[in-house]
This record gives structure tokens, sequence and C-alpha cells, in this order.
């Protein structure tokens, strides 16, 4: 009778043991979570710096199979598109990508969310996933907002981890 109660605790202790250990794998505190990147743009970061006073931030959340964006815009003024583009700070590279493009010159002043989308292998063709992310990590590419009256880039920011 002995032996069958020590058997059956020594049973008991080791399910609890599975159980702990199933129950510690199915949800790590401590796993990897979504990269999240933000591009704060301004018109001093652009190459020449601008002198205007429009803003703008553009979020990136890494979800592994898609990065989702979000742009939003203070006191722009003839916005006709924008871009992820191929570069350090200091240069002015390639589109790889792009964001905001309005139907046409967008002539009234835009304040707020104006733009979000998915950036997918499917719906990028100039640039992988995993090479853009590259990017993104290395701090190699940037976001430009082209106007009417800088059609070659009003605002700019480097995307950054945040």
């Amino acid at each position: 009778m002995r032996r069958r109660v020590s058997t059956l605790a020594l049973g008991l202790v080791a399910a609890v043991a599975v159980a702990a250990l199933a129950t510690s794998c199915g949800s790590d505190s401590t796993g990897p979570t979504n990269k999240t990147f933000v591009a704060t743009m301004l018109p001093s970061n652009e190459i020449p710096p601008k002198t205007t006073t429009g803003t703008g931030v553009t979020t990136f959340v890494d979800n592994g199979s898609q990065i989702d964006w979000t742009m939003s815009l203070t006191g722009m003024t003839g916005v006709f598109a924008s871009h992820i583009h191929l570069g350090s700070a200091t240069v002015s590279g390639p589109v790889i990508f792009n964001l905001f493009v309005p139907n046409g010159t967008n002539t009234s002043t835009l304040n707020g969310v104006v733009g979000s989308g998915t950036i997918t292998n499917a719906n990028n063709v100039a640039i992988s996933l995993d090479s853009l992310r590259v990017l993104l990590n290395n701090g190699n590419a940037y976001v430009n907002v082209h106007t009417t009256a800088n059609q070659g880039g009003e605002i700019r920011g480097q995307i950054a981890l945040k």
C-alpha cells in the first residue's frame, strides 16, 4: 500500500511539473514583440533644408508577414506624394515604396492622419520585406513628403526604431 501511495504521489508531482512547463512555454512574456519604427518629418531634415512650417510623423509596425504604416501630417499644403526612400540622413536616395499618394495634388491644408496601409512582398516590387527590414534596422531609409512648392521634398525624417 505504501508503495502504491508513493507511486501515485510521484505521478502527481510529474503531472504538475509537465503542466507548469507547458504553461510557461505557451505565453512567454519575454518573447519577441513587434518592432515599431518612426519617421519624424521636419523641413530642416530635407536636403537642402527647407524653411516651411509643415511637419509629420509616420509610424511603421513590423508584424512579421507585413509592415503596417500610418502617416499624420500637420500644416501641409499642396501634397502630391510621399514615399519611403533608400538612404542615410545625408543623401537623397531613390523611392522604394509609395506611401500617401492623393488623387491629384491636394490643395487644402492637411492636418491629422492622411493615410495608412500595409507593406508586403506582394505589393512592393522594388524591395523584399526582408531587405526593407534590414534598411529600417540600420537607419538606411527615410520618409519624404513632396509638395507643389517643394517638389523634391518639403519634409523628411529617417526611419528609426522607436
